[in-house]
């Protein structure tokens, strides 16, 4: 490989490609050293919507399943941001490459079965219920959620 590409490389590609890893990395990890609680999130809703004891039920196993469906995922993700920040030294382009090729299939899995939990949640409720959920949602685009690098309706 010529030298100029190499800077080129080293220099323009290799930091932005970084910074894409940490970000998408990021998108799936909760803020801080809070653990995700699906529970916590569940009862949120509950409370939020006025969820019968029925609907309470039905979200909290929708979401704990999700929440167990994406464990292994999440330990990924944070195995593959380790490996990207511990290699400036020795960075390898395949490699990284390779890295962010998996890093995009993990994260693009983690969002549509966030999508789909969301949307089979939605099924659950009332009339009355979803336009609160859809007013959620249309709050939270417009502010953007910040502590999680990303803007959409989420729970």
């Amino acid at each position: 490989m010529n030298k100029t590409l190499k800077k080129v490389l080293m220099g323009v590609v290799a930091p932005a490609l970084a910074t894409l890893f940490v970000a998408a990395a990021g998108w799936s990890m909760p803020p801080g050293d809070t653990p995700p609680d699906p529970q916590r999130r569940a009862a949120h809703l509950a409370e939020v919507l006025e969820l019968t004891d029925e609907q309470t039920v039905a979200v909290q196993t929708l979401m704990t399943a999700s929440f167990e469906q994406a464990e292994d995922d999440r330990e990924r993700l944070h195995s593959l941001r380790s490996q990207l920040l511990d290699q400036p030294a020795a960075f390898d382009a395949s490699t990284a490459q390779a890295t962010a090729d998996e890093i995009g299939q993990i994260t693009s899995r983690m969002m549509y079965r966030m999508a789909s939990t969301r949307a089979e949640i939605y099924q659950l409720l009332t009339d009355e219920q979803k336009e609160i959920m859809d007013q959620m949602g249309e709050r939270k685009g417009k502010r953007g959620d910040k502590r999680r690098g990303h803007d959409g309706p989420m729970f």
